[in-house]
């Protein structure tokens, strides 16, 4: 976690230089594929890697490994039930992060700065 956290500190001081690099000695148009490639070995090692920080998630789990199923569908329904299709799933999960830089001043202000 704490390698993820240094991302958005180092990523500025790094980048251009990084991509100076790359973009001179092999060409700009590799720098795409260079960035596509490391966001992808970031992904893959962060699905088995990162653990879960969501405490309804982490209870349930917890849940469901100490007892009965009734009882764990009883303390979290919202978390065992069917939510809808999966469209309607691909759809909540796709507008999220918009009403979070919406709604959440913090948010808007932090990706405003890592933007500029």
């Amino acid at each position: 976690m704490a390698v993820y956290s240094l991302g958005p500190l180092i990523g500025p001081a790094v980048g251009p230089i990084a991509g100076g690099f790359i973009g001179e000695t092999i060409g700009y148009k590799y720098i795409f594929v260079v960035i596509s490639a490391l966001c992808g070995v970031a992904a893959v090692l962060g699905i088995p890697f990162l653990r879960e920080t969501y405490s309804p998630v982490i209870r349930l789990r917890l849940a469901q490994k100490s007892s009965d199923p009734e009882k764990t569908a009883k303390m979290h329904p919202h978390l065992v039930q069917n939510h809808g299709s999966a469209l309607h799933l691909i759809w909540v999960n796709l507008a999220r992060p918009f009403i979070l830089l919406t709604r959440s001043f913090v948010c808007f202000i932090l990706s405003l700065y890592m933007a500029l």
